[in-house]
């Protein structure tokens, strides 16, 4: 569950994406302390995981009889300063700490650093791409684009945003070094619209504002898997460094997403050894 207290923005949206778990009961909304109490009562034996909202924990904590993981993305000294006295004042109530998005040169110093304040250290988890990138109905909206053809999963996200190659470069062998990926591309680049297309790109967005050539969008049609063509008002310098500043506010959705965060937990975090 989410809860939702305050002037919390982002409380629908984390629903949502705990509601599209598979093999999980979730509501799709946000909920209230008073109903999470009332879940908490009818759940018996199962377990109920609530994202509390932004602020100490503490009051939430005592009133629900539950226990607390804290979860951060900083190690700084008053980060984790912070961290330390939330979990002191929690006392055996806080299980642990997990921190995300970390380098993998910072994993060992992270976890003797949250060790010397006296917490409990479940997870370090490595910083990712995927995780990071936006989905396309992400870019679309913010980039104020319009659909031209509509294939792909607008819901999962792309991992890799590619520039076509400005060099006399057959282009294929360029864009298959990744893979989900969004291929950026004046509106003109016919060339390099085919060669993106012949390697299953998750979308196409093509720059400038004017519509591309027809055969164009009948070579996307016939694409196996599907492909969707957005076309962006600005140019590509413009979309490119819009798209650049989406990777700072993307929220947690999709399976994809899901997917990639169950790989990076499992090894690292044992569920088997967190106090009930």
């Amino acid at each position: 569950m989410r809860g939702d207290e305050g002037e919390d923005a982002t409380a629908a949206d984390d629903a949502q994406a705990l509601a599209a778990v598979p093999d999980c009961s979730a509501a799709a909304s946000a909920i209230s302390e008073q109903e999470a109490m009332l879940q908490v009562q009818a759940a018996g034996d199962a377990i109920v995981l609530l994202e509390a909202p932004p602020g100490d924990p503490k009051a939430l904590v005592e009133k629900l009889g539950a226990k607390a993981v804290l979860v951060s993305t900083d190690v700084s000294d008053l980060s984790v300063g912070n961290l330390a006295s939330v979990g002191s004042s929690l006392g055996d109530a806080c299980i642990g700490v997990v921190v995300l998005r970390q380098q993998q040169r910072t994993l060992g110093s992270t976890e003797a650093t949250i060790s010397k304040r006296g917490l409990t250290c479940l997870a370090v988890v490595l910083e990712d791409r995927l995780l990071a990138g936006p989905t396309l109905r992400e870019m679309a909206a913010t980039l104020h684009a319009s659909f031209l053809a509509e294939g792909g999963n607008e819901e999962e996200a792309v991992e890799s945003v590619m520039l076509g190659p400005v060099s006399a470069d057959p282009g294929q062998p360029y864009f298959f070094q990744h893979r989900h990926k969004a291929v950026v591309n004046r509106f003109d680049k016919m060339d390099l619209h085919l060669a993106a297309l012949a390697t299953e790109p998750e979308c196409l967005i093509l720059t400038g504002g004017q519509q591309p050539s027809p055969y164009l969008i009948d070579r996307v049609g016939a694409a196996d898997p599907p492909v969707t063509v957005l076309l962006a008002p600005d140019s590509t310098v413009r979309t490119v460094g819009v798209l650049d500043d989406l990777y700072e506010i993307t929220r947690f959705r999709g399976q994809r997403k899901l997917d990639r965060a169950i790989e990076l937990l499992q090894g690292r975090l044992d569920l088997a050894n967190i106090p009930a």
